[in-house]
């Protein structure tokens, strides 16, 4: 199977960040890559997260089929990843899969995002030699793709959780698939209860203000564009934010921003799929199922979680001391 991603600008000067030969219209579009013989590209609309969520929903939408039906057509590509925002506006994909334009399979690689992203909040209560069994969990966009699962995960598994969201009535829904003890709001103040934090959120922008955050909170923050912004850490060096979805990818994939040695989750994700030519669709909810069979796959190709890091840069033993 022959891959390719379609993921979208974080903010304008993104664009700059890509040479001229990758633009082509309304796409940037990578050379070809060679992942272990698999084949495929990366490309991003040339819209914002910003615009992706406030231009209407039948424009962004478009693009997005223009995009599959382009890359479809002419590169033989029969495998596509949707990416950050594109999951979101596509009904987690489910959108494309009912378009007759595009014939090939759809991921959005929220599973093994989900997978990686409850992975690294085990490892980091291991790292600051917690018990998830003492402590408080909050999940902020908790009845969303990843949210979901995370949630049904997660749970069981802490003393207390937190699930926010900003609609009431999929709040409601999310509480039938659950169990453990747990409460949901839309309050999102309610997190400054919480000892870990797990962002998953479709926010434009950076969401969480420092005083959200209690002291020493640690914040597993999935959300792309980050729901927890520099700015702030660097104003609450006892807060530790986590990158959430990051694995140990050894191939250099030209992305903005992106540290070398990592990739996200869910671009690894499809790669995985085309590597193992399932041919399945894999959008809407996450099947736990699946999701347990690409923690396989990433153990199989050496894609895992090795250590946590904080915008790309390794979390030390210094952020461990401030937590005492």
């Amino acid at each position: 199977m022959k891959f390719a991603t379609i993921g979208h600008l974080r903010v304008e000067e993104d664009i700059h960040q890509f040479p001229k030969s990758w633009i082509q219209g309304d796409l940037a579009i990578s050379p070809e890559l060679n992942i272990h013989g698999t084949r495929g590209y990366i490309t991003g609309l040339l819209l914002t997260a910003r615009q992706m969520m406030e231009l209407p929903q039948n424009i962004v939408r478009k693009k997005i089929l223009d995009a599959a039906v382009f890359v479809q057509n002419s590169f033989g590509v029969d495998l596509i990843q949707l990416g950050a925002l594109t999951t979101s506006v596509t009904d987690g994909g489910v959108w494309v899969t009912q378009q007759t334009e595009y014939t090939g399979f759809v991921n959005h690689g929220d599973s093994y995002t989900a997978a990686v992203t409850c992975q690294t909040v085990m490892k980091a209560l291991t790292f600051f030699h917690k018990e998830s069994s003492d402590e408080v969990l909050a999940i902020v966009g908790a009845y969303g793709v990843i949210g979901e699962a995370v949630s049904k995960i997660l749970v069981p598994q802490f003393k207390q959780s937190i699930l926010i969201g900003r609609k009431e009535e999929k709040l409601n829904n999310l509480k039938k698939s659950l169990q453990g003890n747990f409460s949901t709001t839309v309050d999102l103040n309610t997190i400054r209860n919480a000892d870990i934090v797990v962002t998953a959120t479709s926010h434009p922008t950076a969401l969480l203000r420092s005083e959200h955050l209690k002291k020493h909170v640690i914040v597993v923050d999935v959300s792309q564009p980050p729901n927890l912004s520099y700015e702030v850490c660097q104003q609450r060096p006892d807060v530790c934010r986590i990158d959430g979805g990051l694995v140990d990818f050894p191939a250099q994939i030209p992305i903005p921003g992106m540290p070398v040695g990592k990739n996200f989750a869910c671009i690894v994700e499809v790669i995985m799929q085309a590597m193992e030519d399932e041919r399945k669709n894999h959008a809407g909810s996450i099947d736990l199922k699946h999701l347990r069979k690409t923690e396989k796959w990433g153990e199989k190709y050496g894609f895992t979680l090795k250590e946590l890091t904080n915008f790309g840069k390794t979390i030390t033993r210094t952020e461990e001391k401030n937590d005492n």
